[in-house]
């Protein structure tokens, strides 16, 4: 058994993925580690590149595409280790940065998931550690009341932007763009929820952590850049699978009441959108028409999906 598997989940980011993991071989130095990337049924090319470039690196293909949970729940699964490094394909380590995060958790016993301290590819620093969200908050950012005043105190808040994060720190949660895992701690918890898709599937594990008694930690030592929204463009699919998340989310760690109210706010915001759209892409033309059709079927998704009786039977 390795002490530290890097798992390195891919779609159809070929480019994006060598990177990654030259990044993470590089990060590696010094440790007992395995590379493994956990392809997601790409089809640019993604796995034959990183077989050729790098025929030590374990690869497990998923042709089914389960979403991020479940390919590193695989991952974890088919090559035990001690500690589990999940990271997306538009992420890159700096040398060094995985050493720092096994340290940190060596040095704290009772902390089961630690992430470090990201950046844009500019250097400029990205926000990394947030708190749970609470429902204003949620509906401050469906009702898009937040655009008008995007560093308004709550936010900063919710972002810890109120507190000194250039130190180690207690948080609720990480970025799911990279995190270091005490194994022990994931199998507890019985890793991802495979519920969660896309999105919030880090925040649903990390509550269920400090739930288990586990802390989450925030390491600005430890650096890695990551190119935000690389590896999941914003199509109408993924805003779609955001929003039906959020809610999952409430319906699992508030009460049904919260995740109704939300749902609501939700189902407002995608009629209202629906009704503008309208005005932003007249469709005077084919390619207007075009337009306007693809991102109202993706409001008629959402409001199926929230719709679904299956969204609000979350445990």
């Amino acid at each position: 058994m390795n002490d530290t598997a890097v798992i390195v989940v891919s779609y159809n980011t070929r480019d994006l993925t060598l990177q990654a993991v030259a990044s993470a071989r590089k990060a590696t130095d010094g440790l007992e580690a395995r590379v493994i990337v956990a392809d997601n049924g790409s089809a640019d090319g993604t796995v034959e590149a990183v077989r050729a470039a790098y025929p030590e690196v374990t690869i497990l293909e998923n042709p089914d595409n389960p979403g991020y949970g479940a390919a590193i729940n695989r991952a974890a699964s088919a090559q035990r280790s001690t500690h589990l490094c999940a990271m997306n394909a538009d992420v890159v380590l700096e040398p060094g940065s995985l050493q720092k995060l096994r340290r940190f958790l060596a040095m704290n016993r009772s902390c089961g998931l630690v992430g470090p301290a990201l950046a844009y590819p500019d250097g400029k620093p990205q926000r990394s550690a947030k708190r749970f969200p609470t429902l204003g908050l949620a509906l401050g950012e469906i009702l898009a009341l937040h655009a008008l005043a995007p560093d308004n105190r709550w936010v900063r808040r919710f972002y810890y932007e109120d507190q000194d994060l250039t130190r180690d720190a207690e948080v609720d949660t990480v970025s799911g763009s990279v995190m270091m895992l005490r194994a022990e701690a994931f199998e507890t918890v019985r890793g991802f929820d495979e519920e969660f898709r896309m999105y919030f599937e880090e925040t649903d594990l990390c509550r269920r952590l400090r739930d288990g008694g586990h802390s989450v930690a925030f390491c600005p030592g430890a650096r890695a850049v990551h190119r935000h929204g690389a590896s999941t463009r914003q199509t109408s699919v993924r805003q779609v699978e955001y929003y039906v998340s959020y809610v999952r989310y409430f319906r699992k760690h508030h009460s049904r009441a919260a995740a109704g109210i939300l749902r609501a706010a939700v189902v407002l915001g995608a009629l209202s959108r629906m009704a503008a759209l309208v005005v932003k892409y007249p469709p005077l033309d084919r390619h207007r028409a075009a337009v306007l059709s693809a991102k109202e079927a993706a409001c008629a998704r959402l409001l199926r999906s929230l719709g679904s009786s299956r969204i609000m039977r979350a445990p």
